[in-house]
């Protein structure tokens, strides 16, 4: 004969005993991740503000040698700090202005333009950018980067007397350099050679023009 056993029905007591230390571990769980998550953002807060503490140093330092004219050194503090806080505006503008004291327009520019690009409302920023470009002989580009300068900050006498003067000065050279330039290339040179007989008649004649770096023998 068969012996049955009871069966608990799904949802009885059973249900209440395991859900309920189910329901108190995963409780304990949570505080445990809770507790690390924390911790985590405790230390990695810790963490970046060592590293701006000691980018702040390094900055200080590259800004010293570079008042003392030692560039060379000044760059290489500055790239300490940038290696730290590499999203530093401040401190890749600086680099930019020794770069150009080292004659070193090209890393100068570089530097510049990741400035002008981390924060666009910089004046400063535009105006170490505009240099960079002069540097580099990029005469328009310059123009515009001190435009901008001024748009944020119009009072600033520097950049309307040295920096946009000097830099429209520089475009007006250019244009009548080019203008005189074109006109040596188009405007013909000619030379000619005469013949005369003893009664004074022409018996022969060459002219040579000169036009576009070409030659050209004509003969009468």
């Amino acid at each position: 004969m068969t012996t049955f056993g009871w069966k608990r029905k799904a949802g009885e007591n059973f249900s209440k005993d395991v859900f309920s230390k189910f329901a108190a571990d995963e409780e304990d769980d949570y505080q445990k991740d809770l507790s690390w998550v924390l911790s985590f953002k405790r230390k990695k807060s810790t963490l970046q503000e060592n590293c701006r503490i000691k980018s702040e140093e390094y900055k200080a330092e590259g800004v010293r040698l570079a008042e003392l004219q030692k560039f060379q050194e000044a760059v290489t503090e500055f790239d300490k700090a940038l290696t730290l806080v590499p999203a530093d505006n401040t401190i890749l503008e600086m680099k930019a202005q020794a770069l150009l004291q080292l004659n070193c327009p090209f890393p100068a520019l570089q530097a510049a333009e990741k400035a002008v690009k981390i924060n666009p409302r910089w004046w400063i920023g535009y105006q170490t950018l505009g240099r960079s470009q002069l540097g580099i002989g990029d005469i328009k580009m310059a123009k515009i980067s001190f435009s901008k300068a001024i748009h944020l900050n119009p009072s600033e006498k520097e950049l309307w007397e040295d920096d946009l003067k000097w830099t429209l000065t520089l475009l007006e050279k250019k244009s009548k350099l080019d203008n005189q330039n074109a006109e040596r290339e188009v405007k013909p040179v000619s030379t000619s050679s005469i013949t005369y007989d003893e009664e004074g008649y022409i018996t022969s004649s060459e002219k040579t023009i000169s036009q576009d770096n070409s030659l050209v023998l004509c003969r009468f």
